[in-house]
């Protein structure tokens, strides 16, 4: 592809992303073949911005990347996450690059009102999954007067949206101390102050199997595992593992609760989920089911499996 033809492309995939503007400044601008620029994934957080790249090409278009963003849209910072050759099929194994640097790669984005703090160059993520904008805004007009139980916590964006929403209560869980202080980050920036147990460290199937015999339940819980990770020497997987937490869940969740499960596993679909939670909720009846997925700039979604997002509201 040319250059010209390749400014022009990248042009029109930020023109598609304009009605995303006025809700948030983190947003994925190009989501490889599904704008026509198959091999990059480029995503903007302000004035900062972080690209994946899958294909050496783009590597070869580094003045012609770090130019159109400087002179379209303010870039100040823009780091690279080289995922060529076998790296494409790891997510930890990647190599980066700083193209542009002219600051911290730390920065504050908005999203629907909210404040996140996000950070470029920790790893593959940010801190915040811009594929779950729309689950998050969903999921927490459910919160309002219930105690709330966020797993797999990660840095606390659902918790944000829930307390910011009117939750009763909220427990955000998750194994990692860096990720909840990255949470409590989060609640500062949207002067919001933790309850004495609202950030608790712990193993969340630990967490759902105790929960019950200390009389804990919860109006809404949300299930948003990664697809793989280790704690203590014990290997999590969503296709191993999801059928048990979710009926850990549903016994920890009040009658008339609301639960959210999503997974990006590629090998789990919507249908899939319910069949769990049907399983999993014995006579408990659902009372109502909306399968979500991934907002509008993921124009990818479901097409590769490093594009995928199941996800599932369930009321029972």
């Amino acid at each position: 592809m040319s250059d010209n033809n390749t400014i022009k492309m990248l042009g029109s995939a930020i023109s598609r992303r304009g009605p995303l503007k006025r809700i948030t400044d983190a947003v994925r601008l190009v989501d490889g073949a599904g704008d026509g620029l198959e091999g990059l994934v480029l995503e903007q957080y302000g004035r900062h911005f972080s690209a994946q790249v899958f294909d050496e090409r783009w590597l070869a278009k580094k003045d012609l990347l770090t130019d159109f963003l400087k002179g379209s849209l303010g870039a100040e910072y823009f780091i690279v996450k080289d995922r060529t050759g076998s790296a494409a099929s790891s997510p930890e194994d990647f190599k980066k690059q700083v193209w542009l640097k002219g600051g911290s790669s730390v920065t504050v984005v908005r999203e629907n009102g909210l404040n996140f703090s996000v950070d470029l160059d920790d790893t593959l993520n940010s801190g915040l999954f811009l594929d779950m904008r729309g689950n998050r805004e969903i999921v927490s007009g459910s919160a309002k007067g219930r105690r709330v139980l966020n797993c797999f916590a990660y840095t606390c964006s659902f918790g944000v949206y829930c307390r910011a929403r009117g939750a009763l209560e909220l427990v955000n869980v998750d194994v990692s101390k860096k990720y909840l202080e990255r949470g409590r980050l989060n609640y500062r920036l949207n002067n919001l102050e933790p309850a004495r147990n609202e950030m608790i460290r712990a193993d969340v199937f630990e967490y759902l199997e105790r929960a019950p015999e200390k009389g804990n339940s919860f109006g809404l819980i949300i299930l948003d595992p990664p697809s793989f990770s280790r704690y203590k020497g014990r290997a999590f997987s969503v296709k191993k593992d999801m059928p048990e937490l979710v009926a850990l869940a549903i016994k920890a969740l009040e009658p008339g609760g609301d639960l959210f499960v999503s997974t990006n596993f590629s090998g789990m679909s919507s249908d899939g989920l319910l069949a769990m939670v049907e399983g999993a909720a014995g006579k408990r009846k659902i009372r109502r089911r909306d399968s979500l997925g991934q907002d509008m700039d993921f124009t990818a979604s479901g097409s590769i499996p490093r594009s995928c997002l199941a996800t599932l509201l369930v009321r029972l």
